[in-house]
């Protein structure tokens, strides 16, 4: 994991005076593996209650980076907490949106997603991943056209994204249209000839379309 944001800067940069080693030994740790160190260390930074008045930035990064590394620790409750005090310091950071319209994914409150979702395209219009989830979170939450939809405007922006494919795919298995499902999964193998879990699904749509 690098603590470096889509802004292009790096927390250890970022955080001046006291906070900038601590912010160093947590990106390191966090490089290493060694998540509950470095989740241990940005607590030691949000420890500091004078920090969002006295370092606004180093606040809003500590609480990003805590997030991202509560997420890869499966504590999903914690880790949307920071990232809503991130977005509330920095609410024009299209990511953060992103990050937590995934993390709902994960935890099917998929409407709550394309919320999110829908507020990092207002920022960052058309980009390629956001469609993707946004279409991927529509489609979850019950509406299959539209979800559909909107991964196709994401594949029209980003026509060598495999996963763009597959979930294209799934949707339209769900639809029935078994032809054009294996359509655009057989793209997706062009461009990942190695994964299995296409191959095997692939192998699904045949036989769900032969039962037809």
């Amino acid at each position: 994991m690098s603590l470096k944001g889509s802004r292009g800067r790096t927390s250890s940069m970022s955080a001046p005076g006291s906070k900038t080693r601590i912010f160093e030994a947590a990106d390191r740790l966090a490089r290493q593996g060694r998540r509950r160190e470095a989740i241990a260390a940005f607590r030691d930074i949000l420890a500091d209650r004078s920090l969002l008045k006295r370092d606004p930035l180093a606040c809003e990064l500590a609480h990003w980076g805590l997030a991202e590394l509560l997420i890869m620790e499966r504590d999903s409750l914690e880790a949307e907490k920071h990232l809503l005090i991130a977005i509330e310091l920095n609410p024009s950071e299209a990511n953060y949106y992103q990050q937590l319209g995934s993390l709902y994914c994960y935890l099917d409150r998929f409407e709550e997603a394309a919320q999110q979702f829908n507020k990092s395209l207002a920022l960052r219009p058309d980009h390629p991943p956001t469609l993707h989830l946004l279409g991927w979170a529509v489609f979850m939450a019950g509406d299959l056209p539209n979800g559909r939809k909107i991964m196709e405007q994401a594949l029209g922006l980003d026509d060598c994204d495999a996963s763009i494919l597959n979930d294209l795919a799934v949707c339209l298995v769900e639809l029935k249209q078994y032809d054009k499902a294996l359509k655009y999964l057989e793209r997706a193998q062009e461009l990942d000839p190695k994964n299995q879990l296409l191959s095997s699904y692939r192998q699904m749509i045949i036989e769900k379309r032969t039962s037809q």
